[in-house]
């Protein structure tokens, strides 16, 4: 680790996803630029993070939450407005942001938590594959008429994304001869394309063209 601290800034920086050297090192100068107050807020956000934020115990998301209560279940899981019928398995909570933001799909989430490599022997580790199975069975068991009917698989458009998908495909096929409908995503979104960084037009057609 650098002794000089704009260097160790910047080396924390270029941990963050998609951020390189140079964008990081900005980061550190904007901050030396900016007010005072601008970095002490940033380290008081930054020190409530673990205390102010939580991961959702249905859908794995991380939210925050202002309510008084021990339940760790999150505001989209009990909002009795959006379809019970149907959950969209994503790979992070950024991907479920951007499927939000485009105001497209209305139901339930699952983080899966990553994708699986192709290469490697212990996938398992990298994702919610129990949790996943657990939550279908307990819905399909559900004697109600929104009871869950579909599973959308959303994922990156590349190799290991494509990967995942039918890992997916085979592990929830026992689910599927019960009469659970598994679509994926159209390929409105382009090859390589991260889900985090798609427009809501393209979201909005790839959910409409899942087959």
């Amino acid at each position: 680790m650098p002794d000089n601290i704009i260097d160790r800034l910047t080396e924390t920086f270029r941990r963050f996803p998609g951020i390189g050297p140079r964008q990081a090192r900005r980061f550190v100068y904007h901050l030396l630029r900016d007010e005072r107050g601008t970095i002490d807020r940033l380290v008081s956000d930054l020190r409530k993070l673990h205390v102010a934020v939580t991961q959702c115990d249905q859908c794995f998301r991380f939210y925050s939450s202002g309510r008084s209560t021990s339940s760790k279940i999150c505001d989209l899981c009990v909002d009795p407005g959006r379809d019970q019928t149907s959950i969209m398995i994503i790979e992070k909570d950024a991907d479920l942001e951007a499927v939000r933001q485009s105001g497209t799909y209305q139901g339930q989430f699952f983080v899966f938590g990553g994708l699986v490599p192709i290469l490697e022997k212990d996938s398992h580790s990298k994702i919610r594959l129990r949790e996943l199975t657990t939550i279908i069975t307990k819905r399909l068991a559900e004697n109600k008429p929104d009871k869950l009917k579909e599973v959308i698989v959303a994922l990156a458009v590349n190799p290991e994304g494509d990967h995942t998908i039918e890992f997916l495909k085979q592990t929830l096929g026992e689910f599927v001869k019960q009469g659970l409908k598994l679509s994926v995503l159209g390929r409105g979104l382009s090859t390589g394309t991260e889900l985090e960084y798609s427009d809501a037009d393209t979201i909005k057609n790839a959910l409409e063209n899942r087959s």
